[in-house]
């Protein structure tokens, strides 16, 4: 949105400069700013108004706004104000990674501004030749200080959500921003305008020829080694020593951002040695995934693809869902369920057949089950369907004083701004 708009405020700028006498008389940068802020708000309202767009436009239009009454455009005050509008409005926004990827690499970007605009290779008594040639090292250095701090600034909230890395993300970005921000949105406004005169053909030609570079550079970078590193989960301990780490790093001015050393390497102490589950368990009650004798997750039941992909990932786990799910099933099965033998000898039990309860509830230490099971069944824990119902999915801790159970509701209550998780069907 941000490239839309100064697309359109250049385009604006550069077109009323042309005629006569203009730039005299008429207040040029404001009306192309007014423009703008038109353009951005269209392209939030067809977009979806999501947080992120939500974000992006409120801070555009502040900036834009800030140029009508001559004021300085870019300040953290123009977040700050974002962030108060945007919870405002969706205060549960907070807890999802689009308002804390989004609000964190834009924190990043204000507070490093005046490092990363690269006026050391600014050299205004030099000839036309140092001078293009500064010119071009501030394009090179600007993109990929740009996409380093942003990098930076999100990586708590990407690895916390998503458990993954991308090693090359930096250099991805920087060779796929040039051709985003210099051919990508300008086509797009301008194929836009010619539209309606049948003009838009050779604009939509270059634009695909600008995406099939970008691509082509994606596909490039899939190809390396580890582009791609799963981490295992860390907890929210971690998370906010994190997140406390980078407000420490961008809201003070003064030498007070060094004190963000002490939480990010807390925070960083912390997520590198997180706390990891022995036992998964979907919230129907059809499978589960439990730690090997290897020290790796293998399937019990019958979960979904994606449930495994998640409690793969969760566990750092690399491997592909589909492998887990076409090699042989952990433990004995038939008819009437799965049992599987942990490490340490205590069973687990996956009981798919109510005629299964009496034997697996005198055996196991742990009973999972799509039903419910009976009130006399003398198994430590059991995670069957009144708790999966009320509480969701859950994992399990092994440790020899006994089993500790963390379910994804612990009241049993689901957040106000959720619909309330339907109760399978017995």
């Amino acid at each position: 949105m941000v490239l839309a708009a100064g697309v359109v405020f250049w385009i604006v700028r550069a077109a009323l400069a042309l005629v006569p006498h203009c730039a005299v008389f008429w207040p040029v940068k404001k009306i192309a700013a007014a423009a703008a802020m038109a353009g951005a708000s269209a392209y939030c309202a067809f977009s979806g108004w999501d947080i992120a767009a939500e974000r992006s436009l409120v801070m555009t239009l502040i900036m834009l706004g800030a140029i009508l009454v001559d004021r300085p455009a870019l300040s953290m005050r123009n977040l700050a104000l974002a962030t108060l509008i945007c919870l405002g409005r969706e205060p549960e926004a907070l807890l999802g990674p689009s308002f804390q990827m989004s609000f964190g690499a834009v924190a990043g970007l204000v507070a490093c501004a005046r490092l990363i605009d690269g006026r050391l290779f600014a050299s205004p008594g030099a000839g036309r030749l140092a001078r293009a040639a500064g010119l071009v090292a501030r394009g090179i250095v600007g993109t990929l200080a740009t996409t380093l701090v942003a990098q930076v600034a999100t990586a708590p909230f990407a690895t916390y959500h998503f458990q993954t890395v991308q090693p090359f993300g930096v250099l991805g970005n920087a060779l796929t921003l040039p051709l985003v921000s210099l051919v990508v949105m300008p086509c797009a406004v301008l194929g836009t305008l010619a539209y309606p005169f049948a003009l838009d053909r050779p604009v939509w030609w270059v634009m695909g020829q600008a995406v099939a570079g970008m691509l082509a550079i994606s596909e490039w970078i899939a190809g390396f080694g580890r582009a791609v590193v799963v981490v295992p989960a860390f907890g929210t301990g971690a998370l906010l020593l994190l997140a406390v780490a980078l407000l420490l790093a961008t809201l003070p001015a003064t030498g007070l951002r060094r004190l963000a050393l002490v939480p990010a390497l807390a925070g960083l102490a912390l997520a590198a040695f997180p706390p990891r589950q022995d036992l998964y368990v979907d919230r129907q009650g059809t499978g589960a995934a439990l730690r090997g004798a290897d020290g790796r997750l293998a399937v019990l039941g019958k979960p979904s693809g994606f449930v495994l992909e998640q409690w793969l990932k969760a566990d750092g786990d690399g491997r592909r869902a589909s492998d887990l799910l076409a090699a042989p099933p952990q433990g004995r099965c038939d008819r009437l369920g799965c049992t599987a033998i942990m490490p340490d000898g205590r069973a687990v039990a996956l009981v798919q057949d109510r005629r299964a309860f009496p034997e697996d509830c005198a055996r196991a230490a742990v009973l999972i089950s799509a039903l419910a099971a009976p009130p006399d069944c003398a198994a430590p824990v059991i995670v069957d369907r009144r708790n999966l119902s009320s509480r969701g999915a859950a994992s399990l801790r092994l440790h020899p004083a006994g089993v500790t159970a963390t379910y994804a509701h612990p009241d049993g209550r689901t957040p106000p701004w959720r619909p309330p998780m339907p109760a399978p069907d017995p």
